[in-house]
């Protein structure tokens, strides 16, 4: 092994009259580096896009959502609440309304402005142990306690929400909805005036723009729900990647009325399709290392033109065939090696930029203001892997064909 290395040192210099060799490594090396950055920033990105969509899924949803097969919703929601927090897994149980209705707010000048929106009914003593509410609370966590009281209801916006319908603190919106049964020939919408306490702001458009929450004691007198009925109980459990076994095993203490949904389950599709757009970025992304690859192959078998003599000196003087097919698997390793060199330490240093400063993004596009990065180490090695293990196939074959050159007629005809 030191003989081919000496060697594979010796040819990688290369010499005067042959320059093309020095610049085809050189553009080798760039091609290797550019796809392990460009493959090491994207899979950093979408890392990113999957954690943030996964947090704010969790923090702005129960891990486990709890519904009932009877239209009135929960009626013995005590007693099932009892249940559900016996749980050893279980930390946090809360109520909840859920009812998709219009938002409305009146201008000084122009239409007023209707919005959809998802209205929660929420007990405000309780969220926070089903889901963060009040970090995201402005201006202050204490809105969740002015959510309560006699008079005219209160309601809490999203900032988007609030921003489209020009609505400010103490300002009144109109909340509408359909309630009783629904008859196709006469549908009765029911409307209540409610004033805005406060706001709140994920960072994700598609709830900052449509959710509001209301005391669930008005939410109940609102959607037609009876006292301490409720639609939905909502869980918190210790571990959100075991969400779904929990969420089996409280079906199963429960019964046949009742079923549990985990977050998992909830957005299913949406996490296979990340899943999937990884994959088939690494294969698409994956090329650019595959092409550079090939331009190791092309370095190397001219590489072996180039020193045929010096092969054919070198066999006929006793070196064996597996130390000259090691010199030049060497030499296609080292290039890989530069390349994935470079290349991850330019990844990392744009995964940092991006972390550290940011790229501004349209929220009502996407569903964070900043392209989120997360770096997992283990993507990391295995682009670097990879990229070493394609650099050292392609130095396979100019190998084998150096290893197997004939000495004596290579230096009868040279």
């Amino acid at each position: 092994m030191e003989f081919a290395g000496y060697i594979a040192r010796r040819y990688l210099r290369s010499r005067r009259h042959s320059r093309f060799l020095s610049r085809g490594s050189v553009t080798a090396i760039v091609g290797i580096a550019i796809g392990v950055a460009v493959l090491n920033i994207t899979l950093a990105v979408m890392n990113g896009f999957h954690s943030e969509m996964r947090r704010t899924f969790v923090e702005n949803m129960p891990m486990i959502s709890i519904i009932t097969s009877a239209p009135e919703g929960f009626t013995d929601l005590g007693r099932i609440m009892d249940i559900v927090g016996q749980d050893p897994e279980v930390v946090g149980v809360a109520p909840f309304i859920r009812q998709v209705g219009l938002a409305t707010a009146s201008r000084t000048i122009g239409p007023p402005r209707i919005k959809e929106i998802v209205a929660w009914g929420i007990e405000p003593h309780l969220v926070d142990t089903v889901q963060p509410l009040s970090r995201y609370l402005l201006p202050n966590a204490s809105v969740l306690d002015d959510l309560t009281g006699k008079g005219v209801p209160r309601v809490i916006l999203g900032a988007d929400l609030a921003n489209s319908l020009y609505a400010a603190t103490g300002d009144t919106v109109v909340l509408t909805t359909v309630n009783g049964e629904l008859d196709l020939d006469r549908i009765e919408a029911e409307s209540r005036q409610f004033v805005v306490v406060g706001f709140f702001e994920t960072g994700m458009f598609e709830f900052d723009s449509r959710f509001v929450y209301v005391d669930l004691t008005a939410a109940r007198e609102f959607f037609g729900y009876a006292p301490g009925g409720a639609s939905m109980i909502g869980v918190k459990v210790v571990d959100l990647m075991r969400a779904d076994r929990v969420s089996d095993r409280l079906e199963d203490e429960l019964g046949y009325d009742y079923y549990a949904t985990d977050w998992m389950a909830l957005n299913a599709n949406l996490f296979e399709w990340i899943k999937l757009e990884k994959i088939i970025m690494i294969l698409l992304l994956g090329m650019i290392i595959l092409i550079a690859g090939f331009n190791i192959i092309g370095i190397l078998t001219m590489m072996v033109g180039e020193r045929r003599r010096e092969i054919g000196i070198l066999l006929a003087m006793g070196a064996r065939r597996n130390q000259v097919m090691g010199v030049f698997l060497i030499n296609g390793v080292w290039l890989g090696a530069v390349g994935v060199f470079f290349g991850s330490l330019v990844g990392l240093v744009v995964i940092w930029f991006l972390h550290r400063f940011g790229i501004t993004l349209p929220g009502d596009v996407y569903f964070v203001e900043t392209i989120p990065v997360l770096l997992q180490w283990g993507d990391f090695f295995l682009v670097a892997g990879i990229s070493l293990l394609m650099a050292l196939l392609a130095g396979l074959w100019p190998s084998w064909e150096a290893s197997n050159l004939k000495p004596m007629d290579i230096i009868r005809y040279t």
